[in-house]
C-alpha cells in the first residue's frame, strides 16, 4: 500500500473500519454480469503470444455499461483478477519452459564462439561490435566499428583477437550469419569464399548452429548484452574513437572480474590455457 492508504487506515478506529466490509467491497465486479465478460476475457487469451491487460478488460466493462454505472474503477478490477487467479477459479495456460542441458566446459584451446552486435550512442552514431569468447577461459575480446562487418573485417577481427588470446582455436562456433554463412542446402553449410580461404589458411573448423540458441551459443550471446549494459549504458559516448578507446581498457577490466558462470577470473585461466593454443599464422 502507498503511504496515503496506510495514514488513513491507520488514524480509523475501531468502529470507523470494518476490515471485513473492505474485503467485500474489493469484490464488487463479482457479480453474473460482469464476472462474465471478465472471465471470457481471461480465458480467451491463453493461447495469445501477449498477455492480456487489465485495463483493457475495464475498458470493455465501459464499453457495454458505461463507466459512471461500474462499481469500482480499475485497481479494483485489478484486485478482483488477482483473487480470481489466487483462487483458481479461471483456467489458464500453464507456462512452458525450454529444457536446457548443462553444457560442459570445452579442454582448452578448443573452441571460441562468436557473435555480432549493435548499439546506438550519442549524435545517432550507431557502433557495429564483434564478440570474441574463447570457451574454456571465458576470456572476452571486442572490436567496434561505425557499419556494418563485412567478410573481409571480420576475418580481420577474428585475427585481432588471436593475438589477444596468444594463439589461434581449433574451432570457431557461430550461427547463420549471411557475412560467413552463403547459405544452408539440406543440412550442408556454404560458407562464403572468403571465410572459407580464411578456415583454410588458419587452419581452423567450423561449428554452425541455429541463431537464437542459447543451448549452443548462449555464452557469447550473454556477452553481446553484457558490452551493452555495463559499458555503454552509463557512459556518454559521441563518437567511435571513444568508444575504441575506452572499450580496450573496459575489456581489460572485465577479464579480470571474477566470472559468474565458471566463478574464475578468465585473465588467470588465460595464463593456463596459452600453451594449449596454436600458433599464430599470417594471414
Amino acid at each position: 500500500v502507498c503511504r496515503q492508504t496506510l495514514a488513513k487506515y491507520y488514524a480509523l478506529d475501531e468502529k470507523s473500519y470494518n476490515f471485513g466490509e473492505s474485503r467485500a467491497r474489493g469484490r464488487v465486479f463479482d457479480e453474473e454480469e460482469y464476472r462474465r465478460i471478465i472471465i471470457t476475457a481471461l480465458e480467451n487469451c491463453r493461447g495469445r503470444k501477449n498477455p492480456l491487460c487489465v485495463s483493457s478488460i475495464y475498458d470493455v466493462l465501459k464499453e457495454k455499461f458505461g463507466e459512471k454505472f461500474l462499481p469500482g474503477n480499475e485497481q479494483t478490477l485489478r484486485n478482483f483478477v488477482k483473487w480470481l487467479r489466487e483462487t483458481d477459479q479461471i483456467t489458464e495456460k500453464p507456462k512452458s519452459f525450454r529444457p536446457y542441458d548443462l553444457v560442459d566446459t570445452p579442454p582448452p584451446g578448443q573452441k571460441m564462439q562468436l557473435d555480432f552486435g549493435q548499439i546506438a550512442i550519442e549524435n545517432g552514431i550507431i557502433i557495429h561490435f564483434l564478440v570474441l569468447l574463447l570457451m574454456h577461459s571465458r576470456f572476452l575480446h571486442v572490436v567496434v566499428q561505425d557499419h556494418k562487418f563485412n567478410t573481409q573485417e571480420t576475418c580481420a577481427g577474428i585475427l585481432s583477437g588471436f593475438k589477444r588470446f596468444g594463439g589461434r582455436v581449433a574451432t570457431a562456433v557461430i550461427d547463420q550469419d549471411a557475412v560467413l554463412i552463403y547459405e544452408e542446402k539440406y543440412g550442408e553449410i556454404i560458407t562464403t569464399r572468403m571465410f572459407e580461404q580464411f578456415l583454410a589458411e588458419q587452419g581452423m573448423n567450423l561449428w554452425v548452429c541455429r541463431k537464437a540458441d542459447p543451448q549452443a551459443k548462449g555464452p557469447v550471446e550473454n556477452s553481446v548484452k553484457y558490452v551493452k549494459t555495463n559499458y555503454f549504458s552509463a557512459r556518454v559516448l559521441r563518437s567511435l574513437q571513444e568508444v575504441s578507446s575506452g572499450i580496450i581498457s573496459w575489456c581489460h577490466r572485465a577479464n579480470n572480474r571474477l566470472h559468474r558462470t565458471t566463478l574464475k577470473i578468465p585473465a588467470e585461466v588465460l595464463e593456463l590455457e596459452a600453451p594449449h593454443l596454436l600458433p599464430l599464422r599470417n594471414s
